[in-house]
């Protein structure tokens, strides 16, 4: 994707009146493979209604690349996509964008580039990979086992009914004991799991990194103690469950509520735009479901 970052992003910080209070940057094993993470913070009062979180930390934006200047867009980006879901979703117009019947940054996606498709290009993997998780986890949809296990890392693909994109799982067990995972869809199966290997990467560093330091406390945020259970002997047999799973299923259709730009003062960016698809269940709304879905 042409991407217009260098361009649009010079003047996103604060110190020259933009919404990007600061970013911060470091580095992530991605399967034996280094790779830079960026992690992007928006200014203070930008933000309405955000909860504290007690395992993934509380960025705006977060980017991994093998360059540590996309990693950096990658974030700002992502941040620029929570700001527009801060303002919209809580507004007068919030039905217009399809937060009435999803308020998340479900299908949401932020791109600096030259045409807006290639925002919308990204919304709609974003949406595909939430709908298909959830079909799935609801008994709509198989999965199936892709390829042998690579540093311990089993790959599954989800098996729906859209015309484009490949939705991918991993998972494994991490040195520390506990079970992590990583899901993504791309324009490619190939695609979809480089991307989920980036997320189960954050994902082990960041259950291990909690368990390390946690003593026993509430986790206020229902899709951490999803996280987390599914982290632990109890959840991965659920999940292991639904894995092999191989009944006769009623197939979800894809259908597609919203598709649209989302517009803000963070156009001047970036395009936001996002992609609302027909959910076949709503239990990944509800906070005391165990959904695999966080």
């Amino acid at each position: 994707m042409f991407s217009l970052a260098a361009i649009n992003y010079r003047d996103v910080f604060t110190s020259d009146g933009g919404p990007i209070d600061r970013v911060s940057s470091g580095s992530i094993d991605v399967l034996g493979k280094q790779a830079h993470q960026a992690n992007a913070y928006l200014a203070p009062g930008l933000i309405r209604g955000k909860l504290p979180l007690s395992v993934y930390g509380n960025a705006d934006g977060t980017g991994a690349s093998g360059s540590a200047q996309v990693a950096r867009y990658m974030a700002i980006s992502e941040a620029l996509e929570r700001w527009a879901f801060y303002e919209l979703s809580q507004g007068d117009a919030a039905a217009s964008y399809g937060f009435d019947v999803d308020n998340s940054t479900n299908g949401m996606a932020a791109f600096p580039g030259f045409f807006k498709s290639q925002a919308r290009k990204n919304a709609y993997l974003e949406a595909l990979e939430r709908w298909a998780l959830v079909s799935w986890w609801s008994g709509h949809l198989r999965a199936s086992v892709v390829g042998d296990a690579m540093l311990g890392v089993t790959a599954l693909r989800l098996e729906h009914s859209a015309k484009i994109g490949e939705v991918a799982i991993l998972f494994r067990r991490s040195a520390a004991g506990h079970v992590s995972y990583g899901y993504s869809a791309g324009t490619t199966f190939r695609s979809a799991a480089a991307r989920a290997a980036v997320e189960l990467a954050r994902n082990e560093f960041v259950v291990g990194y909690y368990k390390l330091r946690s003593v026993v406390r509430d986790v206020p945020n229902c899709f951490e103690r999803r996280c987390l259970y599914f982290a632990g002997e109890e959840g991965h047999a659920e999940f292991l469950r639904r894995v092999f799973d191989r009944k006769p299923h009623r197939e979800a259709a894809w259908s597609v509520l919203f598709d649209g730009e989302l517009p803000g003062p963070w156009s001047k960016y970036a395009t936001v735009w996002r992609v609302v698809p027909a959910m076949p269940s709503r239990e990944y709304l509800d906070p005391k479901s165990s959904c695999f879905f966080w």
